[in-house]
């Protein structure tokens, strides 16, 4: 995975968590603020273990896509 789509992930998934924490505030949505906070964790595991196999991957020309 690219770094412009490691940059989108932690992106949305912080604006994620921002509109989790307003919505929460709302006693009427919080089950849609529920989802949308495990949404935000998920991706931000999923950048996490991107940057993990990038660094795994190794530089290019070493045998490596290099990620």
């Amino acid at each position: 995975m690219n770094d412009e789509t490691i940059t989108q992930l932690d992106t949305v998934s912080r604006q994620l968590n921002v509109r989790a924490r307003a919505l929460s505030q709302l006693d009427q949505e919080s089950d849609i603020a529920m989802l949308m906070s495990a949404l935000a964790v998920t991706m931000e595991a999923v950048r996490s273990l991107c940057e993990d196999m990038n660094q795994l991957n190794g530089p290019k020309g070493l045998g490596s896509d290099g990620g």
